[in-house]
This record gives C-alpha cells, structure tokens and sequence, in this order.
C-alpha cells in the first residue's frame, strides 16, 4: 500500500493573518496531519496547484515566499526518504512515519523542538501550555544570546547557569521554578522522541513551589472599592467593575471572564468550565452580578456577556495586562499599600470567606479546586443551595 503525500493549506480565521501549510499524509485509508513552520495568506497559496504563488511585485515578501517553497521540497524530499526507509522494513502506519519525520526534521536542536510542542498544544487548544512554553523559549534564547543548540548539549551545568541567570534579572522564585518545572516537561518530551539520551540536568534546580505573600484584600477595601466613585475615569469604571464581578462569581479567573458568553447564562445561573482545569462552575446570579451585565450588554461584541474583547483584539492576555494597569492606578486612587490586580479578586472572596466561618470544604468547592484531593475522597458534591447561600453571604458588601 503506497503512501499518500499532499500539502494543504489552512486559513486563519483571524482576519488579515496568515494560514498555515501542512501536510497530508494518507496510508491504509488512515489520515495524519502535520503542520510544517510555512505561514502564508490565502493569496498567496494556488490550491489547485498545490504550490507557493511568488510576488513579483513586492522582492522582500518574493524572498520569503521563495524560502518557504524550498523548506516544503526540502520537507517533502525528506519524508520520501523516510517512506523508503520504512518500506525496506515492512509495513509502518502514518503515526510511525510523523514520529520519525518530526524527530529527524529537529536534527536534535532544541528551538525548533520546543516550536513543534507549542503548535501541538495550540491545536489541542491548550493554549496556556502553549504560552508558558512561548515564554520559556525567549527566555532561554536570551540567556543564549539568540544560539539554538542541541537538545542532547543541554546538562545539569547548563541548568544552573539558567537558573542563576533568571535569579540575576530579579525573577521571582515561584517563576523560576515554573520556568524550570516547563523546560524540564520539554526536555522529557525530547527525550521520549530519542532526540537526547536522559541526563537529569534539572536534578540540582528549585522546582517546588513556595509559599507566596498573600493576596487577599479585607472586606473594608472591598466596600471603598465598590463604592468609589470614578464616574469621570470610564476605563477605571470598567477595571473596577470586572473586578467586582470577578470577586461576584466566587473569583472567577480573568480568562473565564472574558470567554463568557450568553449561552453560558440560563435560569438565572451562569455555568462555565474553568480553562485551567476544565472543571465545570455553576453560579447562581445574585442582584450585583445582574446589574454588571445589564449595564454592559451593549458594549460586549458578539454575544460576550462582558465588553472586554472587541472586534479587532481576542487576545485575552493583553487585555489582562491593560486591566492590571488599570488596577493599579485604582490602587493609587485609594491609597492602598499592595497593588489590586486580577488574583486579588479570587484570594479575597477566598479568605472572606474563611474569617466569616466557612468551611474549607465548601470554599474548595465553591472555587472549583482541583488540588483538594484529600478533601474530595470522603467528600461527596455539595449540595448546589449551599454553596450558593454561601456565596450571596461574601458578597453581600455594605
């Protein structure tokens, strides 16, 4: 049975970015994708053809689109070889001939690797791993002075120097050790590819988590909040307001806010599924809540329960950091020692929560934590009535 090989192409479906070549490979009438590194718009990509349409007209963009028909001979070149490869040895499957195509296309270096999980995540629609792998990235290319290496050079030596570097740029434990606990994640998954033999070289770095100061707010600077007037700051107005909202919905994560939609709003409650860990929240929508979202609702576009994305920005992290200057500014207004920003929501609902008698059990509960297993073995689902009770008691600000 002989293999199929066809490049497509993928429009964006953002408007005026770039699609994405990848290619097809069909064998025993099973189907495997692999998207290359090749971004085009659909101008650009004769689909008949199956080929790179070059311009003319314009010699930088000629240049590039020039590159991109090599890599994909070259690619396509590469996995013909491979299917000889394969053929001399038997039979193989789609799934064996990606895996060898995706080591070899590597050559044991380490940024491209890390691209390949980035894209991998981001069409498995983990988009924050993909992120935190993005992160990782830069920052490592800048302690490298922008030199790729060979995942197989990367040792316990190395690891540190990293390590000491992040600590030199005044990096917070706690995020060094993300950055670490990722890159390691990386490096095993390297590893599992046979693209490096295991060497351990995080054995000697901090991968723990550390105890952080606290974020939480008391109840008195939640009340000044709500109830300071910034009439003649809208885009204060509107920081304050997803706040409030926030700390409303049992301290609902930036994210989740912003990806609410109507139809996560029925019966008077809204149900939606934390990003973080795809737990399902149902809450009940009490008086405050209501008011935030009928005096949005014309501003939100599409059918957003809150104007935070507009018609040219879905970016949900860029829109956090506007709202985290925002709330810092706020912070200001009201003369407090420590910053507000997104978490203080959540951590405040949290400790009010306990300081007014509620158990640990239905904070969790409430929260949607994943890491109270403990908790969970000998606790069955509260019932849905407590948890709102508890939740109109915390929020019910004078």
């Amino acid at each position: 049975m002989a293999t199929s090989i066809k490049i497509k192409f993928r429009n964006s479906t953002i408007q005026d970015k770039e699609g994405v070549l990848y290619i097809q490979l069909i064998r025993n009438r099973k189907i495997k994708l692999i998207t290359t590194r090749f971004r085009l718009y659909a101008c650009e990509w004769d689909a008949q053809r199956a080929s790179v349409k070059l311009d003319n007209d314009h010699p930088e963009r000629e240049s590039y689109l020039q590159s991109v028909k090599t890599g994909l001979k070259e690619e396509i070149k590469q996995i013909r070889g491979l299917i000889a490869m394969l053929d001399k040895r038997g039979d193989y499957t789609v799934d064996e001939l990606a895996d060898y195509h995706v080591n070899h296309s590597f050559n044991g270096n380490l940024f491209p690797f890390i691209d390949y999980q980035i894209r991998k995540f981001k069409s498995e629609n983990r988009k924050k791993t993909a992120s935190v792998y993005a992160t990782v990235k830069r920052s490592f290319s800048r302690f490298r002075g922008g030199q790729d290496l060979k995942i197989d050079k990367i040792d316990n030596e190395m690891i540190l120097k990293y390590e000491a570097y992040l600590k030199s740029i005044g990096m917070a434990p706690n995020s060094t050790s993300c950055y670490m606990r990722a890159f390691r994640a990386i490096y095993n998954q390297s590893v599992n590819k046979g693209l490096s033999t295991q060497k351990n070289p995080f054995r000697e770095v901090y991968t723990g988590i550390a105890k952080t100061v606290k974020r939480a707010v008391n109840e008195d600077i939640i009340s000044r909040l709500k109830n300071l007037d910034l009439s003649e700051y809208s885009e204060l107005e509107l920081a304050r307001d997803f706040f409030m909202f926030s700390f409303y919905m049992r301290g609902i994560s930036f994210v989740d806010m912003a990806n609410l939609r109507q139809n996560n709003i029925k019966n008077g409650y809204i149900t939606y599924s934390r990003s973080k860990t795809g737990q399902s929240l149902t809450i009940k929508i009490e008086k405050c809540m209501a008011e935030i979202i009928k005096h949005y609702d014309s501003q939100a576009v599409d059918d957003y329960v809150l104007p935070i994305y507009n018609k040219t920005n879905y970016d949900h992290s860029s829109h956090l950091r506007t709202y985290n200057k925002r709330l810092k500014r706020i912070s200001k207004l009201l003369e407090l020692e420590k910053s507000l920003s997104s978490y203080v929501a959540r951590h405040s609902w949290a400790t009010l929560a306990l300081h007014k008698g509620i158990s640990v059990e239905i904070i969790s509960e409430s929260m949607g934590h994943e890491n109270e297993n403990t908790t969970r073995i000998y606790l069955a689902s509260l019932d849905q009535s407590i948890i709102d009770k508890a939740n109109a008691e915390i929020i019910a600000l004078k």
